[in-house]
């Protein structure tokens, strides 16, 4: 006499499916609490004159997933104006960047007025400081992740 299961394969593919949108959804909203974390420390703490807000209004990030944006901040800064080109520049220099990411997913935080680069080499800091705090906090998620998913 055999042992005959009470579940069928729908229900072992539905239970996989469900473990698969959880640990998608775990990935994704890191990479969002990430990104808005760097995001805010970027503008806060950012150690330069920002005159016109153009700088700060062009910092942003986007979170995709295979391809298509999931979440995003542009954000225009206090110090801006609707005259402001920051969060044009950001979202401008984000459309160029996503179409290296068509698979998985990405974070792509930018800072999009032309001229960051050269505050940056003036000593001062635009992105930099964030950026290693928002790699630090990532590689400390995606480990986090990867621990529940071994431990399931």
């Amino acid at each position: 006499m055999g042992m005959k299961p009470k579940f069928s394969r729908s229900d072992v593919n539905r239970m996989f499916q469900d473990r698969i949108q959880r640990i998608e959804q775990a990935i994704i909203s890191r990479l969002i609490l990430v990104g808005e974390t760097f995001v805010k420390n970027a503008r806060e703490n950012g150690n330069y004159n920002d005159v016109t807000g153009n700088l700060r209004s062009s910092i942003g990030y986007i979170v995709m997933k295979n391809g298509k944006i999931v979440s995003e901040n542009f954000e225009q800064s206090a110090t801006g104006t609707e005259k402001t080109p920051g969060v044009t520049s950001a979202k401008k220099f984000v459309a160029e960047l996503k179409g290296r990411f068509e698979g998985g997913y990405a974070l792509i935080v930018v800072a999009g007025m032309e001229y960051a680069a050269a505050v940056e080499s003036r000593g001062k800091d635009v992105l930099t400081y964030s950026g290693i705090q928002a790699e630090e906090s990532l590689k400390k998620a995606m480990a986090q992740i990867s621990r529940k998913v071994k431990s399931l």
